[in-house]
Order: C-alpha cells, then structure tokens, then sequence
C-alpha cells in the first residue's frame, strides 16, 4: 500500500499542472466538484471528494462524489464543530491530514478516525478555499488505503488544487455567479454561539482585553498559537485586527 501512494506522489508534473488548469478554469461549482474529484483521484487513488462552501462558520456541502450519506448527515448533524481538521485548517490557513493534525500514536483512537472507519475510510485531508484574504470554503478528501496515510508531497498538491479551486470561486464571486451566504454582521450571533472550543477560550480572553502572552499564559499555549487564533478570529468574522474582533464579539453576546 505505501509503494501505491509512492507511486501516485511520483505522478508527472505535467498531469498535475493540466488537473490544476482544468480547476482553476471552472466556471460552475459543480464542475469545480468534477475537476478537483478528477485531480484528487489521480493525487491520492481515491475518487472520494467533498466540496464545502461556509456558511458563517458551518460549511454547507455543495457537491460529493463517492461518500456515503451517512457520512454526511453525521458531519452536518454537527461533526464539523468538533473537527480538529476543519479547526486546523481555518487556524492555519493551510492543507492538512486527520492523522497529523491528531498524532500518529493518537489517530486510530480519536472520534474522527471512528467515524471515517465506520464508513470504510482510513485517512482524510482537506485544504482552505480562498477569495481574498478570507476562507470561503473547504476541500475535503479521504481514502480506503489502511496502511497509505497521506504524505507530505501529497498535503502539498492538495494545497496546490486548493488554491487552484480558490481562483475559480473568486472568479465565480466576481462574475456574480455564486455569493458568500452571510455577511459578516450576520455571521457575528451564529458564530459567537459555534466556535470551536480553543477558539471559543481565546475570544472570551480576546473581549477582556488581555494580551496575547496573557492569554498563552493562562491557556498553556504558545503566543503563536493565539495569535493564529486571533488571526483566525479575524478572518471569520470578517475584521482587520483585534479591536474590531472584541467589538464585533461583543456586539454578538448582546
């Protein structure tokens, strides 16, 4: 099973330069769902897509190929507040795996792991969808392979079709063809009551006023771990530094 995903990690550039064109030029989200579940075949083996656009913080499935509803009703039901990938993902803004996110040692025995095994995969990955400065969706994929977690080159071409799928949604935005679902005024009284827990910690502390060593201190984090948080914050809420984010999360608590 791994000489199966070193092979898929040794795909030619030149195919993976034609799947993140066939991305990028989408004109529809569901031929954004076509052509990432395309991509992501030929990147992991595995044709499983999800392709989620946010609802406020909640992301609203927009297009699947080869999930079990089960799968995704249990996600919807709210799954998805307790996602350590979906969290990972909106903090750092980047591509990343279950098992990473979670720890090797941890992996098979977290709630995430259950579920996807429950439903015959073994590992999942997802990756940021962008318009501007904000995420405005999100890349889900997952695999059958048990003994092929996602590697390193993989995590990266996800992160390479993900930017590709962010130029086609904000080409989509700009011709009018899709919109955000909320603004971020109407966002402010869901969110407040949904984010997830570290988060949740870090606004609270953010509203008092503290300081991010403060706030490292008394969570027992590290100052660049709030101040991706607080970065995280941000961009949900739709402001441009801490200030507003207080004023914005206590205008929602009222």
């Amino acid at each position: 099973m791994r000489a199966k995903q070193e092979q898929l990690d040794g795909l030619p550039e030149g195919r993976l330069a034609d799947r993140l064109m066939s991305i990028a030029e989408s004109r529809s989200v569901r031929a954004l769902g076509v052509a990432c579940c395309s991509a992501i075949t030929e990147l992991t083996g595995s044709p499983t897509v999800g392709l989620y656009l946010l609802d406020g913080l909640e992301p609203a499935l927009v297009y699947s190929r080869y999930v079990a509803d089960g799968l995704l009703d249990n996600y919807k039901a709210g799954f998805w507040k307790h996602d350590p990938v979906l969290d990972c993902i909106m903090t750092r803004g980047c591509a990343v795996d279950g098992e990473t996110v979670i720890g090797p040692q941890h992996w098979r025995h977290s709630p995430t792991f259950e579920m996807l095994h429950e439903w015959g995969f073994a590992y999942n990955m997802g990756g940021p969808l962008w318009c501007g400065q904000k995420i405005i969706g999100v890349l889900f994929t997952a695999t059958t392979e048990t003994g092929a977690p996602y590697t390193p080159r993989a995590r990266l071409r996800m992160e390479m079709l993900c930017r590709a799928g962010s130029l086609a949604l904000t080409n989509m935005m700009n011709a009018g063809e899709i919109e955000t679902h909320r603004s971020p005024s109407r966002q402010a009284g869901t969110l407040s009551a949904s984010l997830p827990p570290r988060s949740a910690d870090v606004a609270i502390r953010v509203c008092r006023g503290q300081t991010n060593k403060e706030i490292a201190r008394e969570m027992g984090i590290s100052d660049q771990t709030v101040k991706e948080h607080v970065a995280n914050l941000c961009r949900r809420f739709g402001v441009h530094n801490r200030t507003e984010l207080a004023a914005c999360l206590l205008s929602a608590r009222q």
